[in-house]
């Protein structure tokens, strides 16, 4: 027996179909209502760049890409919209002269530090609403959820 059958078959006396589709979609939720939380209009792939650039600048266009998961071109087209909107600044890259290094503005810092300002916010209204077991629970789960969105356990097959 494989690894994977071994293991999907492990999940299923833990998780039934009912538990997946209620975990999908609470999470979709969840990203959803954070990611309405920035009114500036800027889009959610925008948003989530800017983040990803603030925790590892300076980067390359080809880094990002690969720690959001989408294609080089898509990178390079919302690096551009970033820069027209004076939050991101592109130099040369001393060590490959084909390569730009990628890092904030002040400006590109003040917008994501208002973007996560009005996300604490509400997210912390929201769990003071919660019991303190609720949120100890939360919390807890925190590492597993974390696992579950890192990208190299990530497995597309095309279908």
């Amino acid at each position: 027996m494989s690894a994977m059958a071994r293991t999907e078959l492990e999940l299923d006396r833990l998780v039934t179909r009912e538990d997946l589709t209620r975990l999908r979609m609470t999470l979709g939720r969840l990203g959803r209502v954070l990611r309405q939380q920035n009114d500036d209009g800027l889009s959610y792939a925008l948003v989530s760049l800017l983040f990803a650039i603030a925790r590892s600048e300076p980067v390359t266009a080809g880094e990002l890409a690969i720690s959001e998961g989408v294609s080089p071109p898509s990178v390079t087209r919302s690096l551009n919209r970033l820069r027209k909107l004076g939050y991101v600044n592109r130099e040369s890259d001393p060590s490959d002269r084909r390569a730009s290094l990628i890092s904030l503005t002040e400006a590109g810092n003040r917008e994501r530090a208002a973007i996560l300002k009005t996300r604490e916010i509400w997210l912390t209204e929201h769990l003071a609403r919660l019991t303190a077991e609720d949120v100890t629970q939360l919390l807890a789960a925190l590492p597993a959820l974390e696992r579950l969105c890192d990208p190299a356990l990530s497995h597309h097959d095309g279908g």
